[in-house]
């Protein structure tokens, strides 16, 4: 991703974790936890392990030849061969002997899954904080907004009348169910990957077990029951609920998009300096951080795609399905990370129109509180009855061009059972939310349990 392109989809913190430099100093972690786990129950000698962990730091990073591991790479299909052959040579220079135990056992691929799972996990750490910090914006804007009526739409027609704090308890909502899945999958998906050649740790011979529970315990991580070389299910679980993540800000960004149209002008993005701008009207205002999280959300499922094919891998270790989790995860956690930066800037700093929220209401004279006026009819004449009423009042109202409540209050069965302050009441859309109001304290109150 080039730089330029970056500054519009990406996160600066999550983009550093997956960058070259980031990720070979991940591999450095593993080797030496892998040394010390290794000497700790007498795999390796402790001198070696100490050294090495000496040694490589993760200044040991500047020492590497980059354009070297690039062009070793590439022959060699993986960078953990080059790497390691470099690592290990690093090492030589300072203590020729425990240069000998470097990568003691290991094949690439574990070296390279669990970089990967400390990745995700510094990632992952950062997107629940971001998701934490969109979830409690989103309750305090509930609480704020809980009695601002507005139009509700269904197939993106005016529908029944809502609050603006129902909108905003839901996209709340969806915040902690995925706050909840990242919590659920932690334990499950961050496990340390251990096998050697073809996952039977033979190399290591009666030490293997001994040997994933001390690495495991080196890097604070989940110990496999068994080694998972071929079994993607952790990576693509992970993968699976951040497109979740994505998908959910995908449809507030959607909906706060529409409500910028001009034609309905209830919402609008943060200003500043040049946002939104157009390079030739000089009057547009553009949704640009809904364009960036709506095309994350574009892109995310293509990455998903690619994820979920490799998972059909063959035999013990695979040729292609795992190469293509290294373009796959870095972007969706990326582009993830991402979507939540803007969305939180929209929901910390959005600009609520009421005045335009009241037009909208009233913009169709009364039509949408044709199920109100239905319903309150319904006990007294039946719903039947009462729907063709209503619904040849309607077409007459369209067609006259008048209120709703003008034609209602002329027909004869109406005026025999509501006074006309009671037809006020009936047409206040206010008193038509239904439990909205007790939705936004449930939303509330599941909050506030998990913080006690």
């Amino acid at each position: 991703m080039s730089r330029l392109y970056a500054s519009l989809f990406y996160q600066k913190q999550v983009t550093e974790i997956f960058s070259d430099r980031s990720l070979l100093i991940y591999m450095t972690m593993a080797e030496v936890a892998l040394a010390k786990a290794q000497a700790s129950v007498g795999v390796i000698p402790q001198d070696a392990a100490q050294s090495i962990e000496t040694i490589c730091t993760a200044q040991i990073v500047d020492q590497l030849d980059m354009e070297a591991l690039a062009t070793a790479s590439e022959q060699a299909g993986n960078i953990a061969i080059a790497f390691v052959k470099q690592l290990t040579a690093i090492v030589k220079a300072s203590d020729e002997k425990a240069s000998r135990y470097v990568h003691w056992g290991a094949t690439s691929q574990d070296v390279l899954d669990t970089a990967c799972i400390l990745q995700c996990r510094d990632a992952l750490d950062i997107v629940e904080a971001q998701l934490e910090n969109v979830h409690q914006t989103a309750l305090t804007q509930a609480q704020t907004h809980r009695n601002q009526i507005m139009i509700g739409r269904t197939w993106l027609q005016q529908a029944l009348p809502i609050t603006f704090g129902h909108k905003l308890a839901r996209w709340a909502s969806v915040c902690k169910r995925d706050l909840t899945r990242i919590g659920q999958m932690k334990p499950r998906v961050l496990t340390v990957q251990l096998g050697g050649a073809v996952g039977s740790l033979a190399s290591l011979g009666n030490h293997g077990s001994a040997v994933v529970t001390a690495f495991s315990r080196q890097l604070n991580l989940t110990a496999p029951v068994c080694t998972w070389h071929g079994e993607r299910d952790r990576i693509v679980e992970m993968a699976s609920v951040l497109a979740l993540v994505v998908g959910n800000l995908g449809k507030m960004a959607r909906d706060w998009s529409l409500m910028m149209q001009t034609e309905i002008g209830e919402l609008l993005e943060p200003s500043g300096n040049g946002r939104g701008g157009s390079s030739t009207m000089p009057h547009k205002r553009n949704p640009v951080a809904a364009a960036s999280v709506l095309a994350a959300a574009n892109r995310v499922p293509v990455l998903m795609s690619s994820l979920y094919q490799g998972m059909v891998q063959e035999h013990e270790r695979s040729l292609g399905g795992w190469q293509a989790e290294w373009l796959s995860l870095p972007e969706v956690f990326q582009l993830c990370s991402g979507a939540m930066e803007r969305t939180l800037g929209v929901l910390d700093g959005m600009q609520v129109s009421p005045e335009m929220m009241q037009r909208n209401l009233e913009c169709t004279h009364g039509l949408v509180m044709a199920e109100a006026v239905m319903m309150a009819l319904a006990p007294k004449l039946g719903r039947l009855n009462a729907h063709h009423l209503v619904e040849y009042a309607c077409k007459r109202a369209i067609k006259e061009q008048r209120h709703l409540k003008a034609l209602i209050g002329e027909i004869e069965e109406v005026r025999q059972q509501f006074t006309a302050t009671q037809l006020d009441d009936i047409f206040r859309p206010d008193c038509y939310i239904g439990n909205i109001q007790a939705q936004i304290d449930a939303v509330l109150r599941q909050a506030d349990a998990v913080a006690d």
